[in-house]
């Protein structure tokens, strides 16, 4: 994923925005961090880069001895 397209999903969090989302109940934090993923994943998943990805990572494994 490119660094920019990753700021722009979630920006960084100051110190004290941290430790607020810690005193969140656990339901509240689940459900922030499943928008934040799908967020992430839109954009991880788009573009010429996920097609490189998917060639790369797929086919098949060849073992050997070497």
């Amino acid at each position: 994923m490119n660094p920019a397209d990753a700021a722009a999903v979630a920006p960084a969090m100051a110190l004290d925005e941290r430790r607020a989302f810690l005193r969140l109940p656990i339901p509240e934090r689940q459900r922030r961090m499943k928008l934040q993923a799908a967020a992430v994943a839109e954009v991880y998943e788009r573009g010429s880069e996920a097609e490189d990805r998917r060639v790369w990572q797929g086919g098949d494994l060849v073992e050997g001895n070497y």
